[in-house]
């Protein structure tokens, strides 16, 4: 069985590509609102760094997220949400 945190984050990073593909197109009214969403999001950034990487070892990247998901699906709802004001 698949854990609901996992979907969850796949579809927030789902999301947030999207936006991010047409950030351009963001207007300056929506401004602040797009930083609360990025800052809600770094913790699932790619560029997040490994600190303890050995050849041969296994390693699994360290879960900044410590929310709940409750909170995954609010954020969730809020990208979207977001998303869609930027289509209309």
């Amino acid at each position: 069985m698949v854990n609901e945190n996992t979907l969850l984050i796949g579809q927030v990073l789902q999301i947030r590509d999207k936006i991010l593909a047409k950030r351009h197109v963001i207007p300056a009214s929506m401004e602040k609102e797009w930083q609360r969403l990025v800052e809600k999001t770094s913790a699932f950034d790619i560029k997040s760094t490994f600190t303890s990487a050995r050849k041969g070892a296994t390693l699994t990247k360290p879960s900044l997220f410590d929310g709940s998901a409750r909170d995954l699906a609010n954020l969730v709802s809020a990208l979207r949400a977001f998303n869609n004001k930027l289509m209309y």
